[in-house]
Parts: C-alpha cells; sequence; structure tokens
C-alpha cells in the first residue's frame, strides 16, 4: 500500500495507564502507562496486505468512523472519536 503521511506532528494521542505497575529487574525502570500518538494520513494506491506480516496479525477491516465505535471500548472512543473525519 502506498501512503503519504501529513505534515509533521501528531493530530491526537491517546494515554492510558497499565492495569499494574511493570517493574524491570534489570534496569530498575518502572512503566505506569503509555502514550499513543495518531498521525494523519492519505492511501495513495493498493490494499492493506496482511499475508506474511511480521506482527502475526491475522484480522483486518476497513471501518467507517460509526462503526468503529461498535468494536473500541468506551474510554477509547471518547478519546479518538474528534480525530476521525465525518467523511
Amino acid at each position: 500500500m502506498n501512503t503519504w503521511i501529513v505534515g509533521h506532528v501528531p493530530i491526537g494521542h491517546y494515554a492510558y495507564d497499565f492495569p499494574k505497575v511493570r517493574a524491570d529487574a534489570e534496569t530498575k525502570t518502572v512503566e505506569l502507562g503509555e502514550k499513543v500518538f495518531f498521525m494523519k494520513g492519505r492511501i495513495m494506491a493498493g490494499q492493506a496486505n496482511i499475508a506474511n506480516n511480521q506482527l502475526g496479525v491475522q484480522e483486518f477491516r476497513w471501518l467507517a468512523k460509526e462503526e468503529i465505535k461498535e468494536v473500541v471500548t468506551p474510554k477509547y472512543w471518547s478519546m479518538t472519536e474528534n480525530m476521525l473525519a465525518e467523511r
């Protein structure tokens, strides 16, 4: 798939806390949560192809904005819905 990322800054982010504090005994670091940054992108040509991917992805769906609400958690939806275009 040929894509183009619009701009150099994220359009938004989603921050969440891990369920339990994760600590690394070797480095003495503690992970409290994570942030996911979203970049605006455009698909120029092609389709997503998950065959032989290295991440083990087995399912892929193109979803409209109103369909995404049905497959994500309410908290995730409330933090990301305004980043998605109406059409």
